[in-house]
């Protein structure tokens, strides 16, 4: 696929990285000759040096031949000109990034979506949206749910104490906890690892497991049992992605609001019904002694500097916090702080947008995919047409790849078990866990 990136931030350069890695052909667009001759340097890639907003360099860019636009830069109009521009030069697909919620929130009249842009992706809302999965599951390293909510994907870290460990799906100690869910994949020193009743479960293991959020969460407390549900979230920083987290939690939670600047504490208590907000400097001592910290808290530092979150985040669990969650905008630190487990879970909104529109980009009968943020792999929602050869063949009589499996089925709005016996029926959703090397072979099995 000729693929046409305009921007060259962090986002950009995250996309094209993974875009280049499943060999789409891609051409990037921006203003800086030095980010693009970087760019250029270190993948293979085309480049045009201009704005994605002008028509002239979108030709020079051969966007007529590209199958999607992708517009990333910083600047709302520019994303949504270029991508209006790609839809009239016949482009199919056209993506933009757009952190205004007048474009977001506008009126019919001025849909986007309407207009030709087919997805309008908000980074801070999507970096919200994961962090919100992160606290309802602390014990979680990736949490998200499929099917509408239906069904939550969770992966889980092997530890030396975790009563997994040592242990098979077979002789799990406790059999009444996995019934209900099914074990998809194991990451092992890089190696993608399907699970089958045999397969031994070893210490430094991150295991993905799915099935209905209770069933999930049972299995959390128990796989998890230092982490608890929190009680109470503490926020650092009232910016945008703070006031976004507020709202999705303060219904769920206890939530207090950290926020120096005056004006900005006094919008967000106007804008948040349950979270209490303090106009305080989350690095000052007395601050997180004033907040009421207990063992079930979890702090989240969302300032504007990385440095920052880091400091805020490592006082917090000097303070007895149990969970600690960072922004960091510059990808470059992640592995270095992960390496050193100064923090619990770390996010990006770069990070999340790529996530966001890299689970856009599969075949219209696969109805969604989600790429697994630590895991070659993908999940794939898949539709039983009901002229499919597929109907009335029972799971194991499928010839699927030994790199793939069905995790779970839709059916009628019900959650049914992905049992080797059971057998399809049209309509039927089924979600497949696959290894990205396979990918094209499912869909060979499943869109004949």
């Amino acid at each position: 696929m000729r693929i046409l990136i305009i921007g060259a931030g962090n986002a950009g350069r995250q996309l094209t990285l993974r875009l280049c890695e499943e060999k789409h052909s891609v051409v990037m667009i921006d203003i800086d000759p030095d980010v693009l001759a970087e760019a250029e340097a270190t993948l293979d890639i085309l480049t045009v040096c201009g704005s994605g907003s002008s028509p002239q360099v979108l030709e020079e860019a051969q966007v007529g031949k590209c199958h999607l636009c992708i517009a990333v830069t910083d600047s709302d109009e520019v994303n949504i000109l270029a991508c209006l521009f790609a839809h009239a030069a016949g482009v199919p697909r056209n993506i933009a990034r757009v952190a205004s919620p007048e474009y977001i929130h506008a009126n019919n009249a001025y849909d986007l979506t309407a207009m030709g842009i087919d997805l309008v992706i908000n980074q801070k809302q999507e970096c919200a949206n994961e962090m919100f999965q992160n606290l309802r599951m602390p014990g979680a390293v990736e949490a998200f749910t499929l099917l509408a909510g239906r069904v939550l994907v969770a992966g889980f870290r092997i530890g030396d104490d975790t009563p997994l460990n040592g242990s098979t799906p077979a002789t799990c100690p406790r059999p009444d906890l996995i019934q209900d869910i099914r074990m998809i994949a194991v990451h092992r020193d890089g190696e993608l690892i399907i699970p089958y009743g045999s397969t031994l479960f070893k210490a430094g293991d991150l295991v993905y497991i799915l099935g209905e959020r209770g069933r999930v969460k049972k299995f959390s407390e128990w796989v998890c049992p230092h982490l608890k549900p929190m009680e109470k979230v503490i926020i650092a920083g009232g910016g945008d992605l703070g006031l976004m987290l507020a709202k999705l939690i303060e219904d769920a939670v206890e939530c207090v609001l950290l926020e120096k600047d005056e004006e900005r504490a006094l919008l967000c208590s106007s804008e948040l019904s349950k979270t209490l907000v303090l106009r305080a400097d989350a690095l000052a001592e007395s601050t997180l002694t004033e907040t009421g910290i207990t063992n079930r808290t979890a702090f989240v530092a969302l300032t504007g500097d990385d440095e920052d979150n880091i400091i805020n985040c490592m006082m917090a669990r000097k303070h007895g916090v149990v969970f600690t969650v960072a922004q960091i905008a510059r990808t470059d630190y992640i592995p270095v702080i992960e390496s050193l487990n100064l923090i619990d879970r770390i996010v990006s909104p770069y990070i999340s947008t790529t996530h966001a529109i890299l689970h856009y980009l599969r075949s219209q009968k696969i109805k969604a995919a989600a790429l697994l943020h630590n895991l070659p792999g993908e999940l794939l929602d898949v539709i039983i047409q009901k002229d499919s050869k597929l109907c009335g063949k029972k799971i194991r009589e499928i010839k699927m790849p030994r790199q793939a499996i069905v995790a779970t089925v839709l059916r009628e709005h019900e959650v049914v078990a992905a049992t080797g016996d059971l057998r399809l029926a049209a309509d039927d959703r089924l979600v497949i866990f696959t290894h990205q090397d396979v990918v094209k072979k499912i869909q060979s099995v499943f869109l004949k």
